[in-house]
Parts: structure tokens; C-alpha cells; sequence
């Protein structure tokens, strides 16, 4: 039987996280989202945190500070590098499940088929989300997902060319407000047990 990946592109707060552990513990398949930080550390020799601060983020253009700015330039793009080579590697390997990354574009340059599915919902519900589970103020959360939206999008549209959160994108494409997540789960398994078929 063929390999499949499934990877999740995810507004903040959407619930996109936790699909993804569903998916990989119904389907048995390897789980990767933070993992990938440490495991793209650990390739480039790297700290940690120089991989947390740049991961899914793409430097100011209109930074004032030229000389640090082309510096984190590089680490960005190191930091990309990284976490690509380690999600093709990966996918050597195993099938998995891959949130955010773009590991959708990694994955299908290395010529892997994939299901790509993308989690949604509205701001109210995710910045209630976000406050439920974090313990932050309304206007913190407002911040935050703004500001984790915005550089989601920046970084996925930079490194792939397409949109970002948009149904044309994906294979699949989920507002989970309008969704239940246990229909989500039950539709994106269904939707990868056809692909496999399909590879044998």
C-alpha cells in the first residue's frame, strides 16, 4: 500500500492542533507540529529558541535596522530549509500527519501524494477559543490571533506562491464552526483511505 500525508494549514485558534493529534491517533500515523522545531534544531546545529522565533514567520522588508534585518533574513530561510529536508525526510520514512510548515509544497515537490486539508473558523470563536485555553484577556487574544494569522499567511504565500486559507488551496477545507469536529475527522479519514486505494 502507497504512502499518503496529510497536512493541515490552520488559522490560529481553529482548532487545526488537536484535528491533527485526532487524525494521527485514529489513522496510527506519526504526529508532527512543534516536533519539527527540535528536529530542524537538532539537524542545523541550531538553538531552539533561534528555530522557535523564526518558525512560520518571515522578516519586516521595511525594517530600518538593513544590517539585522538581512541577517534575519537568513536565519529565516535556514530555519525554512531546515524544517523542509527534515519533513521530506521524515516522509522517507513514514506517513504522517504535518501541521503548518508548508508541508504540503515540501512534501509534493519530493513527489509524495498528499492530502492537504485546511482548518478555518471565525475570529469571535477563535479568540474565545484562545482565551479559554490560554487565560488571556479578550484584547490580547484579539492581538495575538491577528498577528498569528498575518504571518501565517505572509510566510506560506512567500515560500509556495498560492493562497493561504483559501477553499481553491486545499484538497479539503473546514470551518469548524459549521462542522462538527468528529464529522471533520470521519471525512478527512475517509477522504485518505480513498487515496490510498487509489496507490495500490
Amino acid at each position: 500500500m502507497g504512502k499518503v500525508m496529510i497536512t493541515i494549514g490552520r488559522q490560529f485558534g481553529s482548532g487545526g492542533h488537536k484535528i491533527g493529534e485526532y487524525l494521527s491517533n485514529r489513522l496510527g500515523l506519526s504526529y508532527y507540529d512543534n516536533e519539527l522545531i527540535l528536529l530542524a534544531a537538532q539537524r542545523g546545529d541550531l538553538q531552539v529558541e533561534h528555530i522557535r522565533e523564526m518558525d512560520e514567520m518571515i522578516q519586516n522588508p521595511f525594517s530600518f535596522e538593513r544590517q539585522e534585518t538581512e541577517v534575519e533574513e537568513t536565519m529565516e530561510e535556514t530555519v525554512f530549509e531546515l524544517q523542509q529536508e527534515v519533513i521530506r525526510q521524515l516522509a522517507e520514512k513514514e506517513s504522517a500527519v504535518f501541521v503548518g510548515r508548508c508541508a504540503d509544497e515540501a512534501l509534493r515537490k519530493a513527489g509524495h501524494k498528499v492530502l492537504s486539508v485546511f482548518i478555518a473558523a471565525p475570529m469571535k470563536q477563535r479568540v474565545a477559543r484562545t482565551c479559554r485555553l490560554q487565560g488571556f484577556s479578550e484584547e490580547e487574544c484579539i492581538e495575538l490571533t491577528e498577528r498569528k494569522d498575518k504571518a501565517r499567511q505572509a510566510y506560506y504565500e512567500k515560500h509556495t506562491g498560492r493562497k493561504w486559507g483559501v477553499p481553491e488551496t486545499y484538497d479539503l477545507y473546514y470551518d469548524t464552526s459549521k462542522y462538527d469536529i468528529a464529522y471533520i475527522i470521519v471525512d478527512i479519514i475517509k477522504k485518505y483511505k480513498e487515496m490510498l486505494s487509489e496507490e495500490e
